[in-house]
């Protein structure tokens, strides 16, 4: 298995406690047993993770590409030790360029960020301790090993985790080191750089839950779930929940990462009952946007041709008479037939929602369209 300065074998002899006595093809098992690390970032665990915890599982993501095999269908091995990675704990503190104080910000070019007096050794030790402690995972379902015996236990993802002149050592059980290849390539959908940016608790949960929708662009979720996937059901008003946790997440994410989301509240009466989260890459968000705009005016369209066509041939009419400047003739022949006139309001509504730009007066434009075979010359100043 290939290395880098950042990761390496474990050069000690291994004092963890051996939970389980198993073969190779059993060790695989278990490993794809804890095959979602991701539930520790997502705050499902029973500790709750604080920002530099999940910047430190993100961090070790993103080596762990590095150990991925080249053939995406073969078993990812067990390493024979424990691995080791050495964090600049400045990785940990990043900050936009020209930042200050680390508050949001548009600018996209991060930087490690400037370590304070107050960081000092005390800070790191109770670092370490904690993400220790808040890395044990439960295991209760050891049948998928041994269906007769039912082995329990627990690992501890990060069994040592030191801290010496501004590098955080953290080891990583090797059981876990296939869980955790597979959990790095599922972040190749967005970037880690963008996640450890994020400073506050619910906006790093809320991004990883966004992001996980991406492909579909879509996602809807009731508000008490919100709720409890934020860690935040002391949040007992709607209102409350909205201006403290979901708003300032929602902020920071469009403010400091690759993606776009915008909010939609769905109503029972007047109580929100959930919420619709719309989700696009920052670079494909205009675009989005604009098929999203083409799409709603087409609706909107849909509805005006089923009116009853009389209905439509009063509407039109007022709005030839407002806003164009055809002649009395023209107005006839646009009323007179219902192609000539659902065009006409296509082409309208399409000028007026910026769907069609044009280099002439709307007048002209749709004269050209509705009357191009028209050898009349058009009544003088009307164009």
């Amino acid at each position: 298995m290939s290395t880098s300065s950042a990761v390496r074998p474990a050069t000690t002899a291994s004092a963890q406690i051996k939970l389980f006595e198993l073969e190779s093809t059993a060790l695989l098992k278990l490993a794809s047993v804890v095959q979602e690390p991701l539930d520790l970032l997502l705050a499902k665990n029973k500790h709750k993770l604080s920002v530099i915890d999940r910047r430190v599982y993100w961090w070790i993501l993103g080596k762990m590409a590095a150990l991925q095999t080249t053939n995406k269908d073969e078993p990812i091995p067990i390493p024979a030790e424990n691995l080791v990675f050495s964090i600049p704990v400045g990785d940990l503190y990043l900050q936009a360029a020209g930042e200050a104080g680390g508050e949001p910000t548009q600018k996209k070019k991060w930087v490690r960020g400037q370590l304070t007096s107050k960081l000092t050794y005390s800070t790191f030790k109770t670092i370490a301790e904690q993400l220790i402690e808040r890395s044990i995972i439960v295991v209760d379902h050891m049948d998928i090993v041994d269906p007769t015996k039912r082995k329990v236990g627990a690992i501890a993802i990060f069994p040592r985790v030191y801290y010496e002149n501004g590098i955080l050592e953290v080891h990583v059980d090797r059981l876990i080191v296939p869980a955790m290849c597979t959990l790095s390539k599922g972040y190749t959908k967005y970037q880690r750089e963008a996640a450890m940016a994020l400073g506050h608790d619910y906006s790093q949960i809320l991004y990883v839950r966004l992001c996980r929708f991406l492909d579909i662009h879509q996602w809807r979720v009731a508000v008490d779930e919100l709720r409890v996937i934020l860690e935040a059901t002391s949040y007992n008003r709607y209102s409350n929940f909205k201006q403290k946790v979901l708003l300032p997440a929602l902020r920071e994410i469009n403010q400091r990462t690759d993606i776009t989301v915008e909010l939609t509240e769905n109503f029972a009466g007047r109580k929100v009952t959930d919420v619709h989260f719309t989700i696009y890459l920052r670079a494909d968000a205009s675009q989005q946007k604009a098929k999203k705009h083409r799409q709603e005016t087409e609706a909107s369209l849909i509805d005006i041709y089923g009116m009853d066509l009389e209905l439509r041939r009063s509407k039109a009419l007022a709005i030839l008479q407002q806003e164009y400047l055809f002649s009395a003739p023209q107005q006839q022949r646009i009323l007179a037939n219902e192609a000539q006139l659902n065009r006409f309001i296509e082409l309208h509504f399409k000028i007026e929602e910026g769907l069609l730009r044009i280099k002439t007066s709307p007048t002209r434009y749709i004269a050209s369209v509705l009357f191009p075979n028209s050898k009349a010359a058009p009544v003088p100043g009307l164009f």
